[in-house]
């Protein structure tokens, strides 16, 4: 975002940065500093935000990001720490396997010299490519391979169509209690099992978990009920009700990191369910229609934080 003179004017906000403020805002729900009301509440505000001013104001209380460079050169940091352990670690064994054997001449002192070169030869080797800078290890834009330089200044934002599924577990506040912390995570654990193998069963992808509430993405909206419909068979063997709502629409990102208006719409839909209901919206029906899937119409809805009336519908079943 454009920087602005410490006490001049607010800058309006364009929709790419709109964007990221959404996607920075469902990374902290599910890093747990968010509780669901206060997400939906923040991306209510995201959508209609015009200005900086008003874009600062949704991560009041939240840890802001750290600078671009600081960003990369802890990256950086991060992976010549692993590349030191991993050479140093035959080593560490050789003196341990000498120390517990009693002592005698020290024989691993070989070891420790190869991994000296090896050590020595990685640095000169980066220093050559001119990877350091008297700041530390971090490469410049311009050494970062083709595919993950930063964009250019209007570069077009990849968007695609993916089918978005959004469901949680009902009453998972009085499971928990009922249940105990220790019982609750087991359950947990295994729902989480239970919609990883139903995903992979239907080609989904998982977007993110948190808790009670998972997140998925297919390319094909038939699979996508189809995948929700065998969740709820499945999590009944847990004893537990899920609610899901599905809708299909563009998204943008990278597969395993992406936004959208389109994931609030499934996520406002899934709210306007019954326990043990499948809601999706027209969209998903209208693409869905021959695929052998039965809906009763549940008519309009308000969506909270969205315009208009969204006509519902229910799956009745799926072949």
């Amino acid at each position: 975002m454009a920087s602005r003179v410490p006490g001049g004017d607010p800058l309006f906000v364009s929709d790419v940065e709109r964007n990221e403020a959404i996607e920075r805002l469902n990374g902290f729900y599910a890093e747990g500093r968010l509780t669901y009301d206060e997400l939906s509440s923040r991306l209510d505000r995201a959508y209609t935000v015009r200005t900086d001013v008003e874009l600062d104001a949704l991560f009041e209380g939240l840890p802001k990001p750290p600078p671009p460079a600081q960003r990369v050169g802890l990256s950086n940091l991060r992976r010549q720490a692993n590349r030191v352990v991993s050479t140093v670690t035959p080593a560490l064994i050789c003196t341990g396997i000498w120390a517990m054997s009693g002592h005698g001449q020290f024989w691993p002192e070989w070891v420790w010299f190869g991994t000296g070169v090896v050590l020595l030869g990685r640095e000169r080797s980066a220093s050559r490519r001119g990877h350091r800078s008297p700041e530390g290890d971090q490469r410049g834009p311009s050494r970062l391979p083709p595919s993950r330089l930063p964009p250019s200044p209007g570069t077009p934002v990849r968007r695609r169509v993916l089918t978005v599924v959004f469901a949680d577990i009902v009453g998972s506040t009085e499971k928990a209690i009922e249940l105990g912390d220790a019982r609750w995570r087991e359950v947990l654990r295994r729902f989480e099992e239970l919609v990883g193998r139903e995903l992979d069963a239907h080609r989904g992808r998982k977007l993110f978990t948190k808790g009670d509430e998972v997140v998925a993405t297919f390319l094909a909206p038939g699979e996508a009920i189809r995948y929700a419909c065998a969740l709820r068979g499945a999590v009944g063997r847990l004893n537990l009700e899920v609610r899901v709502g599905i809708h299909t629409g563009e998204l943008e990102g990278r597969r395993t990191d992406l936004s959208g208006i389109a994931l609030h719409i499934g996520q406002r839909i899934s709210a306007a369910g019954d326990p043990g209901e499948i809601l999706v919206s027209s969209t998903v029906r209208d693409l869905a229609q021959g695929s052998g899937i039965e809906f009763t119409d549940r008519g309009e809805h308000e969506l909270r934080g969205l315009d208009g009336t969204w006509h519902l519908y229910a799956v009745a079943g799926a072949i």
